[in-house]
């Protein structure tokens, strides 16, 4: 049963794709024609036309009589010396100019719509990372684009972009194998760090062994990522708190409870004021990347590039 649906499947979507090319098709050939005709109309001559165009009078010739044959109707009269509108050509030119200029109006317009931002964009973030980092550089974006709605959703639970409508999702670390598109905004690193005075009453580790006898602050996993020998692996770690903010936990490395490893975004500034002390630096992971996700669509809407744009430049890996 399960193969015969996916037979199915496959035959609906091929049909698809066929309907969509016949009636691209159909579109194109039933305007195939008119620009030359009109140039000719316009310039009273073939080689002006082509010239106008920038095609080969064989090519403005073919197509307006593809043109008149498809109508049925004699457009033009030709001579040796000139060509002549008929009173049928004259009335359609009339007519289908008409058309020309709202088509090149439609795709003038479609064409400034690509290239500025606006709309609605729906994105998630996780909650920390979004609120100091991309909410920012999104607010940002907003007060340059002011045609551009944002719906932002915070959230530590990983949404399903496809069934939750969004546009844009913030994924940080490695990325499970998806349909789904990926761009690399930043990187991060995992840093173990801890306070000078717990080193000085505990003694600094220089081992991933010595780890077992330290007090570790453990986050939402007990394991940490570590680089041993080139490769990373995860070790168990062990201590008296646990607590799944990471703030929480930097304020208590800071007062000397334990060693730490967090995500070198959360201890930057105690690290460069020297509140917190970086050890078993040869182990630490690989940097892993913070990624821009969206929707396996064939072109990315205007609003949803422009403001990747923003968050690469932003986020600066």
């Amino acid at each position: 049963m399960g193969d015969e649906l996916i037979v199915f499947v496959s035959q609906i979507m091929i049909i698809s794709i066929l309907l969509k090319h016949f009636y691209s098709m159909v579109i194109m050939a039933r305007w195939d024609g008119i620009d030359e005709f009109i140039a000719v109309g316009e310039e009273g001559s073939f080689t002006a036309a082509a010239k106008m165009l920038g095609l080969s009078v064989a090519h403005i010739s073919r197509h307006v009589t593809a043109l008149e044959q498809r109508l049925n109707t004699q457009l033009l009269t030709r001579t040796t010396r000139k060509v002549v509108l008929t009173k049928e050509g004259e009335v359609y030119l009339h007519q289908i100019k008409h058309l020309q200029h709202a088509m090149d109006e439609a795709t003038q317009g479609l064409a400034q719509q690509q290239s500025t931002p606006k709309g609605k964009i729906k994105l998630t973030a996780p909650v920390m990372y979004g609120e100091s980092f991309i909410m920012p550089i999104v607010h940002n974006f907003m007060k340059d684009h002011p045609e551009v709605e944002v719906v932002a959703t915070l959230s530590n639970e990983q949404e399903n972009l496809l069934e939750g409508g969004f546009d844009l999702a913030i994924r940080l670390g490695h990325l499970k194998d998806s349909s789904l598109k990926a761009r690399r905004l930043s990187a991060r690193r995992f840093i173990m760090c801890a306070a000078p005075q717990y080193l000085t009453r505990f003694g600094e580790p220089h081992t991933l062994g010595e780890l077992n006898s330290h007090e570790c602050l453990i986050g939402n996993s007990s394991y940490w990522r570590v680089n041993e020998n080139g490769r990373d692996k995860h070790i168990k770690i062990a201590g008296r708190l646990q607590c799944n903010s990471g703030w929480a936990l930097v304020d208590g490395a800071k007062k000397g409870l334990g060693i730490v490893q967090l995500p070198d975004y959360y201890i930057e500034n105690e690290i460069n004021s020297g509140q917190l002390v970086p050890i078993l630096t040869p182990y630490q992971p690989q940097q892993e990347g913070v990624w821009g996700v969206y929707p396996p669509r064939q072109f990315v809407a205007t609003n949803v590039r422009v403001l990747l744009d923003y968050l690469v430049k932003g986020l600066k890996t």
